[in-house]
């Protein structure tokens, strides 16, 4: 029997050998991975990209850091733009209503603060207008963009930057 124990005694050891290495086997390969995964998050986070910019990259990475766009604020036109036209056959009266979109309370403000110039210039703009041009969607759509540009132009030189994104037509009459 004490060979028995014996024997019994060397089985439990070789088995603890093999149990003991397969476990550091898997240990030293979660620490394999975990030092693989460290490595790669660092190279990612720390300047994996050493290519320059394109212009169109730098542009969106310099809006991106930026202040944050808030949401879109429409600030309306009082009274509709109300001019004469000429037009080739007979000259036509235009009613236009609109709105500025903005981002953010200030240009909101600055908006509103400087609504009769900017109601000025976009009426000056709308009487340059001929009233077969405007009759044509396409016309319309040109105006509207005519407008942007002015009234961001007229906003530049009043408060330093252009504050509106769009002008939007909520009505457009011509008779």
């Amino acid at each position: 029997m004490a060979d028995d124990d014996q024997d019994l005694e060397l089985d439990l050891e070789n088995e603890e050998e093999t149990g003991g290495s397969a476990k550091k086997f898997i240990i030293l390969g979660v620490a394999a991975l975990l030092v693989i995964a460290i490595a790669v998050a660092a190279f990612l986070f720390l300047g994996g990209d050493d290519t320059a910019p394109t212009e169109g990259e730098e542009s969106a990475t310099a809006e991106e850091t930026s202040e944050p766009k808030g949401p879109a604020q429409y600030v309306g036109v009082p009274e509709a733009i109300t001019s004469n036209l000429p037009g080739k056959n007979k000259s036509r009266t235009v009613q236009i209503k609109m709105s500025f979109m903005v981002r953010g309370d200030d240009a909101r403000e600055a908006v509103r603060t400087h609504m009769p110039q900017l109601k000025n210039d976009v009426l000056m703009l709308v009487s340059q207008q001929s009233a077969d041009e405007l009759k044509t969607p396409e016309g319309r759509k040109a105006l509207q963009q005519k407008a942007l540009q002015t009234v961001q132009a007229t906003l530049t030189e009043l408060v330093g930057e252009p504050t509106v994104e769009k002008v939007l037509f909520v009505s457009f009459v011509m008779q």
